[in-house]
């Protein structure tokens, strides 16, 4: 090897010094930014054969840059990120339930119940007394108020999702987006022997790492460093394009009837439903759905029994002006949201109820003249056949064709009762014919209305209290009481907003050890940079002593 080789080696380790100390730079200046990981110069000895001696080094040579970067690590915290993301929305969803419900607190449905039955008590207490009933009547309307409030807060709450679910299906199209412009970007750079889109690796990374945190995935690299993205088997990512999600409107009719406006996701050229498996739009989907959903049932589930406990007892007992067969509450209104007093209370609280009912005697069959009355006047006045109608008992009127055809009661079928008033109504007229034969059976209390100083109706509700009439067994018992059931709603609240925050935290902790781990191999440590760059600048500058060196034996010899 002559002396002009060794200018070529020479400049050879210049070029390497130089780079490594370009990449050095490199890592200096990104060490805060988020996502870069640090990079790496590979380098190796450069060698030619000679005849004589054999293989004879002529310096070194620069084979790659390299970022560091644990791909497995990445991988397994994409997926936490995923179980993070919809735990994180559902700790929100469980955090605003406990904010709408508000227990314990004075002004919580708790509280509100407990001064209903407490009114009660007093009635009992002074059943002659109108400030009595006008206190019960207060306490039930501010109770109605209470659940017509917090049913509508959680409905209220469980649209507003609806905006967040719509941003991010657009960032998951922008993110998704990006990474397969990145993708073409990567495949083409690395088309070129020897070349590594390092910095674009580094980019295309932490969009997938904030997709990850939206939606569950998984990744796969192709060949050319495409990277092809997955969730629950549908394609996100491909290798020459990327799949766009929108929303769309359902409207889903929960297990009591109750219906919910509901958006769901669906991939918008095929229009293919797609149903996350974790990430933040699981959360926002499943807190919204079953959560939420679940706790609008809960509140109608007590609406409807405390309907119908108070007014099965109410309907037995006298009011202050001797009528018996009065509903307390609306009989067709229990849900949370419209529950109510009938019109009659609201009107009157004398018609409230605190009187206890005599015996029922069973009044013979009698027989409407004309039989069923005409369409254009479909009422039968009971108070012609027996003047004890105020004593009439609920649910007793039946009537019966002459072939022995039993009429169904209720609204929709064919007749309604007004046991307040002694009226019925028939409804049915295209099955049954106006001046039909038939025969109607009824059932009085024979002692009538016990006076004004009784309260026993009135105490026989606030009992209710403690009555079990809620959440039946396997046996079909029921096992707890409306304020019980109430409680353990409330309790089952905050036993899953626990579990799911413990749940959240380890995958916090998880997340956090892992991306420690990643960042002792990818990060940038500056105490180490700055003795590379020491190093570097040392071979810099003996590689430069060494061609100036032989530079100087170069003059030598042409000075001969």
């Amino acid at each position: 090897m002559g002396l002009f080789d060794g200018l070529s080696t020479g400049m050879r380790g210049l070029h390497a010094a130089q780079t490594a100390i370009d990449v050095t730079g490199q890592n200096i200046s990104n060490a805060n930014t988020e996502g870069y990981s640090r990079k790496k110069i590979e380098q190796q000895a450069a060698a030619i054969s000679h005849d004589m001696f054999g293989q004879i080094g002529i310096g070194v040579e620069v084979t790659g840059i390299n970022r560091v970067r644990d791909a497995f690590l990445d991988r397994q915290t994409w997926e936490m990120l995923g179980d993070k993301g919809m735990l994180a929305e559902m700790d929100v969803a469980y955090t605003r339930l406990e904010s709408i419900l508000r227990e314990p607190s004075d002004d919580g449905l708790a509280a509100k119940m407990n001064e209903f039955w407490a009114s009660w008590q007093d009635l009992a207490n002074n059943p002659a007394d109108l400030a009595a009933r006008e206190s019960v009547k207060a306490s039930t309307s501010v109770l109605t108020d209470v659940f017509h409030s917090v049913y509508k807060q959680i409905e209220d709450y469980g649209l507003s999702m609806n905006n967040p679910l719509v941003q991010k299906v657009e960032t998951v199209n922008s993110l998704t987006g990006q990474i397969q412009a990145l993708n073409e970007k990567i495949s083409g750079m690395e088309a070129r022997p020897g070349e590594h889109a390092n910095d674009t690796r580094d980019e295309r990374d932490l969009m997938v790492r904030k997709l990850s945190q939206l939606v569950d995935i998984q990744t796969v690299e192709d060949p050319n460093g495409r990277m092809i993205i997955t969730s629950g088997g549908n394609l996100l990512v491909g290798p020459t394009s990327s799949m766009k999600l929108e929303t769309y409107g359902v409207e889903r009719v929960l297990a009591d009837g109750t219906k919910s406006s509901e958006l769901k996701l669906r991939f918008t050229d095929s229009g293919k439903v797609f149903a996350p498996r974790s990430g933040e739009m699981k959360g926002i989907m499943d807190a919204r759905s079953n959560v939420l959903n679940d706790y609008l049932m809960q509140l109608n589930s007590l609406a409807k029994s405390l309907v119908t406990e108070v007014n099965a007892v109410h309907l037995q007992g006298y009011n202050l002006n001797r009528n018996t067969a009065v509903n307390f509450f609306d009989p067709t209104k229990v849900k949370a949201n419209d529950i109510t007093l009938t019109d009659s209370i609201l009107a009157d609280a004398a018609n409230i109820s605190a009187a206890e009912n005599g015996k029922i005697a069973v009044v013979s069959t009698f027989n409407p003249a004309g039989g069923i009355p005409a369409v254009t006047a479909p009422d039968l006045d009971l108070k012609a056949v027996n003047i004890l109608y105020r004593d009439l008992v609920s649910g007793s009127v039946q009537i019966k064709l002459s072939d022995g055809t039993i009429l169904a009661e209720g609204a929709g079928k064919d007749y309604v009762v007004d046991y307040e008033k002694g009226v019925v109504t028939f409804l049915n007229y295209a099955r049954y014919a106006a001046g039909d034969t038939v025969s109607v059976n009824l059932s009085y209390y024979t002692t009538g209305y016990s006076g004004n100083g009784n309260g026993q109706n009135a105490l026989l509700i606030g009992q209710l209290r403690n009555k079990k009439s809620m959440a039946p067994g396997a046996d079909g018992e029921p096992t707890q009481s409306i304020s019980s059931f109430y409680g353990a709603v409330v309790g089952r609240l905050g036993i899953e907003k626990n579990q799911n925050t413990s749940r959240l935290e380890t995958k916090e902790y998880l997340i956090a050890q892992m991306d420690s781990e990643q960042a002792a191999i990818a990060g940038v440590s500056l105490d180490e940079e700055m003795a590379n760059m020491i190093k570097y600048e040392t071979s810099y500058q003996a590689s430069a002593k060494y061609i100036q060196t032989i530079s100087s034996m170069i003059d030598v010899l042409m000075a001969i």
